[in-house]
């Protein structure tokens, strides 16, 4: 299974996605994933902050996948002229000919920069431009200790019924361990068994409108 080669499919917003080979499920809503990450990351995580007047945001991203929650918060934080150190962890990158494939850079205007993201180096930070920094580690979640902490997190592992191991209440109080008070987490999942594990971990719970497709998000709080 782990040798057969990704997909890619274009989404519902023109945007593509991929169809993991290692967990036979797409990256992204099939509905759009420009949508679905611009709604569940870009405005319920990065515009709450800026709502709530941070100047400077550390984030930690659980999955970089194709990179698209990436080139989205680098367009975020340029466009706002707030600094982003954009931390993120992938056990299974995306071979080099589908990232290069992918459409985003395209329909962006920056595919010099997407690509850059996929080419640095693991477990470096790389100044990517005037208010984005970058550190990817190649590494399992459940291993990483990055001794960091963490004002705002994208946590889009894919569902619980592919990987549970990334939704359980251990995993999650170790995050909720890495955020500052005020910090959200934010996620397309809005799954019952998911909100009560985060309730465990210490966060404070509110649901969101989710994006096309999904009644509901998530977005939870390490209190102040």
């Amino acid at each position: 299974m782990h040798h057969q080669k990704p997909e890619l499919f274009i989404s519902g917003d023109g945007s593509h996605s991929v169809m993991s080979s290692v967990y036979n499920t797409a990256y992204h809503s099939h509905h759009g994933a420009f949508t679905e990450s611009k709604i569940v990351f870009i405005e319920a995580a990065l515009d709450y902050l800026k709502a709530n007047c941070y100047t400077s945001i550390d984030l930690f991203e659980m999955g970089f996948g194709t990179g698209l929650n990436a080139i989205l918060a680098h367009q975020w934080a340029e466009s706002n002229q707030i600094n982003i150190n954009f931390h993120t962890v992938e056990a299974f990158p995306l071979p080099l000919d589908i990232v290069q494939s992918l459409n985003y850079g395209e329909l962006l205007g920056c595919d010099d920069t997407f690509q850059e993201m996929h080419r640095v180096s693991w477990e470096a930070k790389h100044r990517i431009s005037s208010y984005f920094n970058l550190t990817k580690w190649h590494d399992k979640m459940e291993d990483l200790n990055p001794n960091l902490k963490f004002d705002a997190v994208f946590y889009d592992a894919f569902a619980p019924a592919t990987q549970p191991e990334l939704w359980e209440s251990l995993l999650l109080a170790k995050v909720f361990s890495w955020m500052r008070p005020g910090g959200v987490l934010t996620s397309f999942c809005a799954q019952g068994a998911f909100k009560r594990s985060l309730k465990e971990a210490g966060f404070e719970v509110e649901r969101l409108q989710g994006p096309p497709g999904k009644r509901e998000m998530t977005r939870a709080k390490r209190p102040l």
